[in-house]
């Protein structure tokens, strides 16, 4: 079953290419040891809260559990997909791609030389925590119903490392990612991908 690796690299690049896209925009206004470090450090502040809540799944009934991770899968699908299509209506994008410095209001410098500054670390760190948060509530969820924790973990681990590849390969680029289109694809994969889990719950309970 493919199904928890492709649902966890989907999500996972998702919300990652967005924190990526702000990091890389402190970068370049001259910020890159507060945007690398919090970076860093806000993804292994969520991966110790996922190693402590990994226990808890063995808590709840494998029923509940997939019927967790089937809504969770579908609301987050149905809200990508309905804002996608908001923003491609309306020739809009999302402020993080437009102007990633004013969404997280950071000033460029010109000197790479000044004492590390911590408000653009916390800046920083809060936005790679909250996306990070994001990635667990999406993969927790798929690994604690399926079991499939190989896959969902192979998931993550391929999406972070292909936004990673995109971004370094699209150097100064990043704004003609069609992040928009890309999320409303991902978004109605998620939603089928949830309805499919819906209804095989379904049939499991009246069988």
């Amino acid at each position: 079953m493919i199904q928890p690796f492709v649902a966890s690299f989907t999500g996972t690049s998702v919300e990652f290419f967005e924190t990526v896209a702000i990091a890389y925009a402190i970068v370049r206004a001259g910020y890159p040891r507060e945007a690398l470090s919090a970076l860093v450090l806000g993804h292994v502040l969520v991966f110790v809260l996922a190693v402590f809540l990994f226990p808890l799944h063995e808590f709840f009934p494998i029923f509940w559990l997939r019927l967790v991770a089937a809504v969770l899968l579908t609301s987050m699908g149905l809200h990508w997909s309905i804002k996608s299509l908001r923003r491609i209506r309306a020739h809009q994008r999302p402020r993080w791609a437009e102007d990633p410095l004013g969404k997280v209001q950071i000033t460029p410098t010109s000197s790479t030389t000044e004492a590390f500054s911590l408000f653009v670390f916390f800046v920083m760190g809060k936005s790679a925590v909250v996306e990070a948060g994001e990635i667990l509530l999406v993969v927790f969820p798929i690994g604690a119903a399926t079991s499939a924790w190989t896959q969902v973990l192979w998931g993550v681990a391929a999406g972070m490392a292909a936004v990673s590849a995109i971004t370094l390969a699209l150097h100064g680029k990043l704004k003609k990612v069609p992040e928009v289109k890309l999320k409303l694809v991902i978004g109605i994969f998620l939603t089928v991908l949830g309805i499919s889990w819906l209804l095989e719950l379904y049939r499991d309970h009246t069988t």
